[in-house]
């Protein structure tokens, strides 16, 4: 009997080291960090993730590998490579792995984001390029930009020359979120949901509501999805994912109705992401759950991602003046 768990745990291990070994023999796979079993390289995850790559980029090369768990990341770490990748190779690294819970808010890859590459991303990316990025829409829609970026400035002055905040520092973060929301919420659904006096309507409470509750579902799953034997340890809140995929259609579903009376009334679409895309439902055979799909893809990359990203080129730029004028030359 006391035999029997030193058998499994040598075959467990004898298991895990002949994965390793037939996934590094399998793959001419570019350097990297060394994985520890099971769990890959998640043990050297920083909170910054991007400072682990950095520093892995100048220790192995502008290409590394990274293991979560079982799953292999390629890292690229050049933007020469980054845009082979992204730009000229996308037909053969356009698919990504989808998780339990990306399966399930992209309805298992009908959107761009996690689509599998074949006919569908082929049509979606189309209409993104051709019809909802196109250089002709995005200047038709560069007003929308511009009155954003003018109410955060004015909105900054008047909170600097407040007398109560004589003294006091000012978040910039709060200004670069309140700008990315209402910029995206207005390309992709006509609609401002926040005043001038910064006050949130009912329906732009329940749409932060609803992005708030999606981050705390994919933050409850993460480790897990890339260890699949603690998979059975954090199952997947169906129910949960459900009503908030209920949740979120239902108020997208709203949203759309309403541009379609007002297209009704006016007889002709403004040139909004959700105009754009029920117009051009019939021509590329777009269904609802696509539509919806595409909306939030435009949402996801366009709120928090940008927020973040040009906070950190602020603070370089004040950390590094001198490396920002001479670039500028």
């Amino acid at each position: 009997m006391t035999t029997l768990p030193l058998l499994v745990s040598v075959s467990i291990f004898v298991f895990v080291l002949a994965y390793i070994l037939h996934q590094r023999l399998r793959f001419k796979l570019p350097p990297g960090p060394r994985p520890w079993p099971v769990v890959g390289n998640l043990y050297a995850i920083k909170p910054l993730k991007f400072r682990c790559f950095a520093e892995w980029a100048q220790a192995y090369g502008p290409i590394v590998s990274v293991w979560y768990g079982s799953a292999l990341n390629v890292v690229v770490c050049d933007a020469e490579l980054a845009k082979q990748v992204l730009r000229e190779n996308d037909q053969q690294l356009a698919d990504r792995q989808r998780t339990r819970l990306s399966a399930r808010f992209s309805r298992d890859g009908k959107d761009l984001i996690w689509a599998d590459y074949g006919p569908h991303y082929v049509k979606v990316r189309k209409v993104s390029t051709l019809e909802l990025f196109s250089a002709k829409r995005l200047e038709e829609l560069r007003p929308i930009r511009e009155d954003e970026v003018t109410f955060m400035v004015e909105s900054i002055f008047k909170d600097c020359t407040n007398p109560e905040n004589h003294g006091k520092s000012l978040l910039v973060k709060k200004y670069l979120g309140d700008v990315a929301f209402n910029n995206i919420t207005r390309l992709a659904f006509g609609k401002r949901f926040m005043n001038s006096e910064g006050i949130i309507d009912e329906q732009g409470q329940e749409f932060k509501a609803i992005v708030s509750n999606g981050l705390r579902l994919g933050a409850s799953l993460t480790i897990s999805e890339h260890i699949p034997w603690l998979q059975w340890m954090f199952p997947l809140e169906e129910e949960a994912v459900e009503k908030h995929n209920a949740r979120r259609d239902g108020l997208t579903r709203v949203i759309m109705e309403e541009h379609t009376n007002a297209r009704k009334k006016s007889g002709g679409a403004k040139k909004h992401f959700v105009d754009a895309l029920l117009t051009l439902q019939e021509k590329y055979d777009l269904s609802e759950v696509t539509i919806i799909g595409l909306l939030w893809d435009m949402i996801t990359a366009g709120t928090d991602t940008t927020a973040i990203s040009v906070e950190w080129a602020m603070a370089e730029l004040i950390k590094n003046p001198r490396d920002s004028t001479e670039g500028s030359r």
